[in-house]
């Protein structure tokens, strides 16, 4: 008896034994690539390495932003699933782009996830972060350190303004003792504004971390005021 393994692809429906169908796995390792050079906050269109009107103002706290892909379809489709409706087979489509991506800092230590709260960790069953820090380190062959502690709860930053977002992130991160002069490369799945990681580097660093460095799964483009 033959046994059929395959599944419907995430995106169109057709039959795939590895979550997307070849023609999907194409357009989503093709489609909304970000390139090179990039603001220090993972935005395009700087020139020379040159800062956004933002990071001049503001500079952020981590030194850089690694990030390959833009925040658009197909991709926010899967991270969507993934993320808030707890499709964990998105895992396996996303998986082989991850295994493409080189080590982006050599010197980088160790990868640290952006934690969730633990009352959000319970609602989704997991933490994202987490699982593809996880995911990157099987690639990269670098340890993973739950190096911050999200100690209270904040609301939802999904729609809020940049402002809203700041004041709803302060204080909301502290470090563990084990960042003390370590080359930290914190890991999210998609940066929005970057008031998590701003908020987030700067805890890893008052708690003694040497250098914080960023790498995003996906960038959004379009800013929150």
């Amino acid at each position: 008896m033959w046994f059929d393994l395959a599944e419907p692809c995430l995106l169109c429906g057709r039959r795939s034994p590895r979550g997307l169908c070849r023609l999907c796995t194409g357009e989503l390792r093709d489609g909304g690539a970000l390139y090179d050079p990039l603001c220090r906050c993972g935005l395009p269109g700087t020139d020379g390495g040159a800062l956004c009107g933002r990071c001049l103002r503001r500079p952020p706290p981590f030194t850089t932003t690694y990030c390959h892909w833009i925040y658009q379809f197909p991709l926010d489709r899967l991270i969507n699933a993934y993320k808030h409706q707890g499709c964990l087979p998105a895992e396996r489509a996303l998986e082989p782009l991850l295994r493409e991506q080189p080590l982006p800092w050599p010197d980088a230590e160790v990868l640290c996830p952006l934690p969730a709260h633990w009352r959000r960790r319970l609602e989704r069953g997991f933490d994202q972060a987490e699982r593809l820090a996880l995911m990157l380190a099987r690639h990269w062959r670098r340890p993973v350190a739950p190096l911050l502690l999200r100690h209270r709860p904040t609301g939802h930053q999904q729609g809020l303004g940049r402002a809203e977002r700041v004041r709803n992130l302060r204080h909301a991160f502290v470090a563990r003792p084990g960042a003390r002069y370590r080359r930290v490369l914190l890991i999210d799945d998609v940066m929005t504004t970057g008031t998590s990681a701003r908020a987030a580097s700067r805890a890893l660093l008052e708690g003694g971390a040497e250098e914080v460095r960023v790498w995003a799964l996906a960038r959004t483009l379009h800013q929150a005021r």
